[in-house]
């Protein structure tokens, strides 16, 4: 949630094109940190849930794991100094490409998944949670005007390179770590298809500024980039939950908790179903005013681009769903990498065309477009492996419809007596948040808000 605090300073400090040079060379960095990644993250998750009951076999699986991220990253360092060569008109800042190295040199020891796999999600949001208030403040502090895009992307670099530099020192603390007699080689055969996996689906998440940025101009990614963010953050939200859920999911599987993981994947189709939307509804309708308090005037032709995206939120957790919580944590990669391999092919011709001639809303239609397709392969191979799994909850979707129909009225009411964008906003969420969940809970007789009150209840009176 920070970004919020951050995004409508820095919209109006540092303007469109400062933006999208900074986007540009952030994502073109990000997709390197893919390929340095070689699978790792999701296997390293996997295997870590698997084997941490066993000091010396985690020690060695660690060691092996942070070996062959080391060799895979210094491999992905010479192909990225190599792009930034070719692509460097678009890039155009020498500042840009030192602050992005420093941070592929301190991805060569990352180890998130360490700690992912272990279920230390306390740890990782504490950590994030100092780092990003540090950088925080330091935008406020040192990013004034509109040349200073280029502190802004140091700070951001330095915020991820703390976070790498702890997990590392921890991890160095907490395990023995070895690189001798180590056979890192072995890990290969399993990480290939995951590796394949983080290609593919950074692609859309990473390379959209990138292929934009190649077709059209830096204002254009400033535009999209904005936009893309403030989407991105309604999904994240949801997302990240499946991160803290698919090591337990593994462990259900191992387990052959069949009962347990089938009501695991049913109330996680219920939280996506509850939440996402009504969150693209009140994107679509409060696109002009958000666009208006979150970034500014200048932004003001992002508005088109938060319509075309308010279906995201719905798109990308629904196939992130099925794509890792469903087939990964099944062992069925290669179900889920045809899906993004699709998704890829789709999303990179049709970005590079329609970037062309629309520009941004261009490439927000193409990302709306292949998201999609992912979504119905996913669906199509999950239904396929698990003919009886529920991954469809009707009467979630039905209620959660037409509880957010409710926002159509009032939101329309509340642009035609209120002017002043930040107060619509402030307003509708205030308005529209209550009586969507008061519906679903007293009207709808919504059995998932029901559970959740039963549990607060009892967590509260014993």
């Amino acid at each position: 949630m920070l970004p919020l605090i951050s995004i409508p300073y820095i919209s109006r400090v540092l303007l469109p094109d400062g933006i999208g040079r900074v986007s540009f060379i952030d994502s073109l960095s990000y997709y390197f940190v893919a390929i340095a990644e070689f699978g790792i993250a999701a296997y390293g998750v996997r295997e870590v849930a698997r084997t941490q009951a066993d000091k010396d076999k985690l020690n060695k699986l660690v060691s092996e794991l942070v070996a062959l991220h080391c060799i895979t990253s210094a491999i992905s360092l010479v192909f990225y100094c190599i792009t930034v060569y070719i692509l460097w008109q678009k890039i155009g800042d020498i500042r840009l490409v030192w602050f992005s190295i420093a941070f592929l040199v301190a991805n060569f020891f990352s180890c998130e998944w360490y700690y992912m796999g272990i279920e230390k999600f306390r740890y990782i949001m504490q950590r994030s949670l100092i780092s990003r208030l540090l950088g925080l403040a330091a935008i406020f502090i040192l990013v004034k005007e509109p040349k200073d895009y280029f502190i802004y992307y140091g700070i951001i670099t330095f915020a991820a390179i703390i976070n790498l530099t702890t997990n590392t020192v921890i991890l160095f603390r907490h395990l023995h770590i070895s690189f001798k007699n180590i056979r890192w080689r072995l890990h290969l055969q399993h990480t290939k298809i995951t590796y394949l996996i983080s290609l593919f689906y950074g692609v859309t998440v990473v390379l959209d500024n990138v292929l934009l940025g190649m077709v059209s101009t830096a204002t254009a990614v400033g535009l999209y980039a904005m936009s893309a963010r403030i989407v991105r953050l309604a999904a994240n939200l949801i997302t990240d939950m499946f991160q803290v859920l698919f090591p337990r999911t593994v462990a259900l599987i191992h387990e052959k908790k069949e009962k347990e993981l089938e009501q695991t994947f049913l109330k996680s189709v219920q939280i996506i179903t509850l939440l996402t939307i009504p969150a693209g509804t009140g994107i679509f309708l409060l696109a002009l005013p958000l666009v208006q308090t979150i970034l500014s005037e200048r932004f003001y032709a992002a508005s088109l681009n938060l319509e075309i995206l308010a279906i995201l939120p719905f798109i990308k957790t629904y196939s992130l769903f099925l794509g890792k919580q469903v087939l990964m944590s099944h062992g069925w990669e290669r179900k889920y990498l045809f899906a993004l391999v699709a998704g890829a092919l789709i999303f990179v011709a049709s970005t590079l065309v329609l970037s062309w001639y629309f520009h941004q809303a261009g490439a927000c239609y193409a990302l709306i477009v292949a998201e999609a397709a992912v979504l119905a392969i996913c669906y199509y191979q999950v239904k396929k492996a698990m003919p009886r799994l529920a991954i469809i909850d009707y009467r979630t979707l039905l209620q959660s419809v037409v509880a957010a129909a409710v926002f159509v009225p009032v939101i329309w009411l509340i642009q035609n007596y209120i002017a002043s964008p930040i107060l619509v906003v402030l307003i509708s969420l205030a308005v529209c948040v209550p009586v969507y969940f008061a519906i679903q809970a007293f009207v709808m007789k919504n059995q998932l808000l029901l559970d959740l009150y039963r549990s607060g209840k009892t967590m509260l009176h014993p």
